[in-house]
């Protein structure tokens, strides 16, 4: 039953997003103003409902292990947890399409329901996002149903990969897409508003909550997919430039480089042409993630491995958009007005953020020429190109020197006292001098984040100091983990101790653990540091029967100078446990740089609201 009403409701999601755009269209001239206000607002709650209804048919299905769906088979198993047998409804291509139609349904609501907007930009705003959902609903619908049945029905379940059966990847994903998807509100208002030859700063303001909501989100989602790495995959890392990790971090950057030029046109009457492209951009770029991921080209563990036939779908809605959206811009950006930049000065915040803009979309183009070009070089020329960490980490290496160099002038050093600057430098130098083992480049970047960090004391708080305060100890964290970190990699039998950093851990028995649909060898350590027992690390090697996979577990102990990271593996003929161990010095700092910029882009979302409704 619940399949049935699932797929039918999916069907309503797609017939009302075809209906509304057209009957705007057309009922324009036809309906006074109220009564098509009431009618969107009708049509609108009952999409967002039916997609609800649709997405909730599928949790029930995954709750109820139903495995006469075919989703629910591939990816479900009746012994798995509940959380996971939740999360199994968006841990997959069909269902995670699902979620998608939900979460744009979810931002056409809000925007509908709540949006100041004027009548013209609200209908455009809602045919555009409209027409975004119709077609994701029939590709969904007709080329990817996750209500799909099977017959004979299954007694049994293959199991979701254990790999993604963590709380950070159960929750990872939602999160992205708050992210992602948001951004299309975004896109909707700047093609409006291209369409009506107007970007005043009332449709700005009225853009800002989305921009800053959605940016705050994506934030999150990144930081919870590098927190789950960290944690599940047991190298000791939160980062390895996976191409399904780049094309998250390709929005991320346009997303930055959008909201400060927003501020540039709002405030400053600025860069409107510039503003209306990156939204535009950014939008696009979400697409092409969501394209990667689906079109079974890549290969990673965040990646749907599906037929490329469907990808091809998803590639053609990526043209249809992105041609028709920059074909209005170049018809109409001409009409936006806006102000010619000043001459160029390092105390012109204007001139600094378009300075740092054309940076973050440099490093824009080296992740996603690092992305894409081996996919061409396959594809066109038969060459199975490999581009590793090495390419990304010493092109970012020299881009984010002078990024921060303007940041610190951005962040207002220069408007200190010569007292003032000289303790900001000598504070500056004292902190970085305990990285003089690091490389000379690592140290000017530490240097350089260590200093827009502590130029920004003297300003007053404000949402965007709070954000660049966050990214600046964040890059402190990265530069500090992957200069400074200790790994020991060795064979160690029961009863044995290994040193690493001032730490010795104890390897003091193995017990064997049972889970709800795993068994786990489990290894007990005990921390010392100069004679004083600091706690235990737990480290375990998982055994998923179902699936016959094999996770570790790392067990991590934290510390104010950094975490203690343990990993077990298997055992050899002698009895000796292969053991990694990792030292990560201020590695916490990332995830506060990160839960800062959330809270920053949570607070500015707030404040503009708050401001909207007063």
């Amino acid at each position: 039953m619940a399949p049935n009403i699932g797929f039918s409701t999916l069907l309503l999601v797609l017939t009302i997003s075809l209906f509304l755009p057209i009957f705007n269209f057309y009922g324009y001239k036809k309906y006074r103003e109220i009564d098509l206000k009431k009618i969107n607002k009708f049509l609108i709650l009952a999409l967002f409902c039916a997609a609800l209804l649709s997405k909730l048919s599928l949790i029930y299905s995954f709750i109820i292990s139903d495995y006469s769906v075919s989703n629910v088979y591939k990816n479900s198993h009746h012994l798995k947890p509940l959380l996971y047998k939740i999360s199994g409804a968006w841990g997959n291509h069909e269902g995670s399409m699902l979620l998608l139609i939900l979460v744009l349904c979810f931002y056409l609501l809000i925007f509908d329901f709540f949006s100041r907007s004027n009548f013209k930009i609200k209908l455009l705003v809602n045919s555009v996002q409209s027409f975004i959902i119709a077609n994701f609903a029939a590709f969904t619908a007709f080329a990817s149903s996750p209500f799909k049945r099977i017959f004979p029905t299954p007694i049994t379940g293959m199991e979701l990969n254990p790999l993604l059966q963590d709380i950070g990847l159960a929750l990872h994903p939602p999160m992205l897409y708050l992210g992602y998807l948001g951004f299309s509100i975004v896109f909707s208002f700047i093609i409006a508003a291209l369409l009506l030859e107007k970007l005043d700063e009332e449709l700005l303001k009225n853009l800002q909550p989305f921009l800053f909501f959605t940016f705050a989100f994506l934030t999150l989602g990144i930081g919870l997919g590098a927190w789950w790495a960290y944690r599940e995959l047991g190298w000791g890392g939160y980062w390895f430039w996976d191409p399904v990790e780049n094309i998250s971090l390709m929005p991320w950057l346009s997303a930055c480089a959008l909201i400060h030029s927003v501020r540039l046109s709002t405030k400053k009457d600025l860069a409107k042409n510039w503003t209306c492209f990156l939204a535009i951009l950014t939008f696009i770029l979400c697409l092409l993630g969501i394209f990667l991921t689906r079109s079974g080209i890549l290969s990673s563990v965040h990646a749907f491995a599906i037929d490329a036939n469907r990808g091809y779908f998803v590639i053609a809605l990526i043209a249809l958009i992105g041609i028709s959206s920059f074909a209005i811009f170049a018809l109409k950006s001409g009409k936006i007005s806006s102000k010619k930049f000043e001459k160029f000065s390092l105390k012109n915040s204007a001139s600094l953020i378009l300075i740092n803009n054309y940076f973050l979309i440099a490093a824009l183009f080296v992740v996603l020429l690092g992305t894409l070009y081996p996919l061409f070089s396959r594809a066109f020329f038969n060459e199975f190109l490999s581009i590793g960490a090495s390419y990304y980490n010493q092109i970012f290496t020299i881009l984010i020197i002078p990024f921060l160099v303007f940041l610190t002038l951005g962040n207002g050093f220069l408007n200190f006292s010569i007292r003032h600057k000289s303790l900001i430098l000598l504070t500056t130098i004292a902190i970085t001098a305990f990285a003089y083992k690091a490389e000379f480049l690592q140290i000017v970047i530490l240097f350089l984040a260590i200093l827009s960090a502590l130029s920004i004391k003297k300003l007053k708080f404000s949402e965007s100091i709070l954000a660049h305060f966050g990214f600046s100890i964040a890059i402190c964290a990265i530069v500090a983990s992957s200069s400074f970190a200790i790994t020991k990699e060795l064979n160690l039998k029961e009863k044995e101790q290994l040193k690493i950093g001032n730490f010795k851990l104890n390897f003091d028995d193995i017990e064997h653990y049972t889970g709800k649909n795993f068994i786990a060898r489990q290894g007990n350590f005990t921390i010392e540091k100069d004679g004083k027992n600091l706690g235990n690390l737990n480290p375990q090697l998982r055994y998923y029967p179902i699936s016959n996979q094999t996770t570790n577990e790392a067990s991590i102990k934290h510390f104010l100078s950094g975490d203690l990271y343990l990993v077990i593996g298997t055992k050899d003929e002698q009895e000796n446990y292969a053991i990694r161990a990792y030292f990560k010095p201020f590695i916490y700092l990332l995830w506060l740089g990160i839960a800062l910029i959330f809270m920053a882009a949570v607070l500015k979302t707030c404040k503009n609201l708050i401001r909207k409704h007063n």
